[in-house]
């Protein structure tokens, strides 16, 4: 079981956060205005999409159950950490609406390059073995609210983890 993701009998919880903290660009305003770099920042998601999709084929597996579980779904949870501390770099207030709207833009782009990276990843070495595209992105579901550009490219490539994001709750 893992905190994060509610999981099916054998699941596994192959997790890895991005540190927010780390793309602040002129933290607290010395030396410029205080800004977060996206460019970088989703460079290093579609990275950590690669290195949790390669964890599952170099994981050993002590049950047959938990490697055919893991191969069948690709379950992975790219995530952040440091929003708080992001925030206060970019003189933003957690409670305040700018520092809402900038936490907000964070994690669309992160889920937004997260799952460019897994469809990608598709593109490169297939879909995960139980992908069905209408029951993927079927009303209601997760994939359903994303960016119509990305609903297509999972319609016409797959993508190769069914499940992309958890953010931890620290």
């Amino acid at each position: 079981p893992c905190g994060e993701q509610p999981l099916p009998s054998y699941g596994c919880c192959d997790l890895g956060p991005v540190i927010l903290t780390r793309f602040v660009r002129h933290p607290f305003g010395l030396d410029g205005k205080a800004t977060f770099d996206f460019d970088s920042f989703e460079k290093s998601v579609a990275l950590q999409v690669r290195a949790l999709d390669n964890v599952l084929d170099v994981t050993y597996w002590p049950l047959q159950q938990q490697r055919d579980e893991s191969a069948a779904k690709r379950r992975i949870g790219v995530g952040f950490t440091g929003m708080g501390n992001a925030l206060a770099m970019l003189c933003l207030r957690y409670d305040a609406a700018d520092g809402r709207a900038m936490a907000a833009r964070i994690a669309e782009r992160m889920r937004d390059a997260a799952y460019a990276a897994s469809i990608a990843l598709a593109q490169e070495k297939g879909a995960f073995p139980k992908f069905d595209a209408d029951g993927y992105l079927a009303p209601g579901t997760f994939a359903s609210r994303l960016p119509t550009a990305l609903q297509d490219a999972i319609r016409q490539h797959g993508i190769r983890n069914s499940h992309l994001l958890a953010v931890a709750p620290t």
